[in-house]
């Protein structure tokens, strides 16, 4: 994958294509006519086969008379996206072009009324709508890169006010609620991509009220918390589950990892399905180094519930680190902490890296995109993410 890669420096950019310039010099990127002033968001890639072309400018007099005489350079790409565009599209101002002030969004300095498309570095559809008097009015919709919708919302004087809807990448609903004049009210749900409710809550006026529960991707009820007059009551049910998983947690905080296993190994005495206190136990497990046992942990956790992203992500790395320690050398040792030095990438089992692909893929499209998750995809398989 070539990608065009942009790095934030106060209010400069930079590229890993560098253009004859200076490692010190101040660049600006101008995208399909749109300056760059923002630090990349993770997933708003360019690649190399995205563009169009490019124009590079450093003459001095050029840059003052565009106004960039602050910068030793101007890059101009255009997407193919861009100049496949029709001319009556292009017209249509982005809401990265305009200014907000005193939350009304102005273009050209007056407030802005009418049509908005935003775009992706890509060149691709970013999110649209509708401005009335500088405010967002009417029906606003999001995309992903792969041209899924991700979140259609209806406002009102730049009010949320109707309903919304969120998707996942591959366009199974994620999501559903509505609100009335910026708040939530009544049922809001929460679905896992295979379509079954994650959380059912009923709201009044922006807060919870009667019952939220949550559940299991395969529709077991996993918690059912009460509401009554502002204030959460647990479910009963759970309470020593709770306590225990509780105290696990403060057990490992302060390093008695074997306090903390315990707790956990209690609470699936309890419950032989509880799939966090498997997820939990595993976690310590894995950051004590014991990577056969936490991987084996992890299972469990993924065999009550296929759907965790964090039990996803981090059986993938339990299995990373087997063979980042598997010809560590000990740096220090005393009765508490042993302290291991390991190769940062190594060489893996084509079979285990097809199963830390698949798990930090899974994990990435549930949700959980974090740095390590996109650096371990980066260094060990060969996509980083869906476009």
């Amino acid at each position: 994958m070539n990608k065009i890669i942009l790095l934030f420096t106060g209010l400069f950019f930079f590229s890993s294509i560098s253009f004859g310039q200076n490692s010190n010099d101040k660049i600006m990127f101008v995208i399909d006519s749109i300056p760059v002033i923002e630090d990349p968001e993770e997933g708003n890639d360019i690649l190399q086969t995205d563009v169009a072309d490019i124009t590079v400018i450093k003459n001095k007099d050029t840059l003052m008379l565009l106004g960039y005489g602050q910068f030793d350079g101007v890059t101009f790409l255009f997407t193919k996206e861009y100049r496949n565009r029709p001319e009556s599209i292009k017209q249509i101002p982005s809401s990265k072009q305009m200014e907000k002030k005193n939350g009304a969004f102005l273009f050209r300095s007056n407030l802005y009324s009418g049509q908005f498309i935003d775009y992706y570095y890509s060149g691709r559809k970013q999110g649209e709508g509708t401005f009335l008097n500088g405010k967002l009015n009417g029906h606003r919709k999001m995309y992903y890169q792969n041209g899924k919708l991700a979140m259609e919302r209806d406002y009102k004087d730049g009010i949320e006010n109707g309903f919304e809807n969120e998707y996942y990448e591959d366009g199974s609903l994620k999501q559903k609620g509505e609100f009335v004049n910026g708040k939530e009210e009544g049922i809001w749900e929460s679905f896992y991509p295979n379509g079954q409710v994650k959380l059912r809550s009923k709201y009044k006026s922006g807060e919870v009220f009667d019952t939220a529960t949550k559940y299991y991707s395969t529709g077991k009820i996993k918690e059912t918390v009460f509401i009554k007059n502002g204030k959460v009551i647990p479910d009963p049910s759970l309470v020593k589950i709770n306590q225990l998983m509780t105290n696990s947690n403060e057990s490992n905080k302060v390093g008695d990892t074997k306090a903390a296993i315990k707790y956990c190994s209690r609470v699936i005495e309890l419950d032989s399905t509880y799939a966090a206190a498997y997820f939990s136990r595993g976690t310590i497990k894995l950051n004590d180094f014991q990577f056969d046992e936490a991987i084996a942990d992890f299972d469990k956790a993924l065999k009550f519930e296929p759907l965790m992203e964090f039990a996803l992500a981090n059986r993938a790395f339990a299995r990373i680190r087997k063979y980042q320690f598997a010809s560590s050398r000990t740096l220090s040792k005393n009765s508490e902490v042993t302290v291991l030095a390991s190769k940062d990438k190594v060489p893996i089992p084509q079979d285990e890296q097809e199963k830390i692909c698949n798990d930090l893929q899974k994990a990435v499209f549930l949700g959980d995109k974090s740095k390590m998750i996109t650096e371990a995809l980066s260094d060990y398989c060969q996509t980083k993410s869906s476009r």
